[in-house]
């Protein structure tokens, strides 16, 4: 059994508000992600029924209509849960008419404590940015009412943890503070977490390079090092400043009755 971190030195996004106004702002406008029409697309090809969605750093729930409008094969309710409390706070406004939407502040380092009768888990571009994903997947092995998981993460031949420090000129408590986690997982060590309960497959991620080449954040009008945490396309590949960031769809079906 995996051990939890405690220590919150990993936490950037509590200490990025320009960020979740970013997220405020999408979900305010109907912007939709790129992310999330690929994460709606896979949600739909890879899922059969009426579906209880949870999704680990979903924000304000920005992804939830995009989700549910891809959804063709049953019903579909969806919940956010999000370490930021502003986030939640929004989200629970700006859906306070829609049944079908539920937030919840939570994380996904204790993701059972946010578990109220899901059968399917997404998560897109939080993963990577997180201490570890071994307590999201050992309560997916443990938990069979789950039948279902699509995950947007960085997938590659081993497993290797990065660590980027987010200040250009204060190298203080370097890498124990001030820095943001871009871990990388590999298949063979999802599936060993999994066990034999679970049929994994890795598809190739979707976005649009000219899109993504245009893409700025406001913060980076006053902070240009504030790039190096924005994606940009680099030859077909995205990178994050100077960090290669070969992100994947992991889809997970339970093959074993519950």
């Amino acid at each position: 059994m995996t051990t939890t971190p405690t220590d919150d030195a990993w936490d950037y996004f509590r200490k990025d508000p320009q960020y979740s106004d970013v997220l405020k702002d999408r979900l305010a406008k109907g912007v939709e992600m790129d992310s999330a029409k690929a994460m709606g697309h896979y949600v739909d090809s890879w899922c059969q029924g009426d579906l209880r969605v949870l999704d680990f750093g979903g924000g304000p729930g920005h992804y939830g209509p995009v989700i549910r409008k891809a959804y063709t094969h049953g019903s579909l309710h969806y919940t956010s849960v999000d370490i930021d409390a502003s986030n939640i706070a929004f989200g629970q406004q700006h859906f306070r008419d829609d049944p079908g939407m539920a937030l919840q502040v939570g994380s996904v380092l204790t993701p059972r404590d946010s578990l109220s009768g899901q059968n399917c888990i997404v998560s897109a571009n939080t993963l990577p940015h997180v201490p570890t994903v071994a307590p999201l997947f050992e309560m997916l092995a443990g938990t069979p009412s789950i039948r279902y998981f699509v995950f947007r993460m960085l997938v590659g031949n081993e497993c290797v943890q990065i660590k980027k420090h987010l200040k250009e000129t204060d190298f203080d408590s370097m890498f124990a503070q001030d820095f943001q986690f871009n871990n990388i997982y590999s298949a063979a060590y999802l599936q060993h977490l999994l066990g034999r309960d679970w049929a994994l497959d890795v598809q190739p991620d979707v976005f649009d390079a000219g899109r993504l080449a245009e893409h700025r954040l406001p913060e980076q009008d006053s902070n240009p090092f504030y790039g190096n945490r924005v994606s940009r396309p680099v030859n077909g590949m995205i990178f994050k400043g100077d960090v290669y960031m070969p992100w994947k769809f992991v889809l997970g079906r339970r093959i074993s009755a519950p």
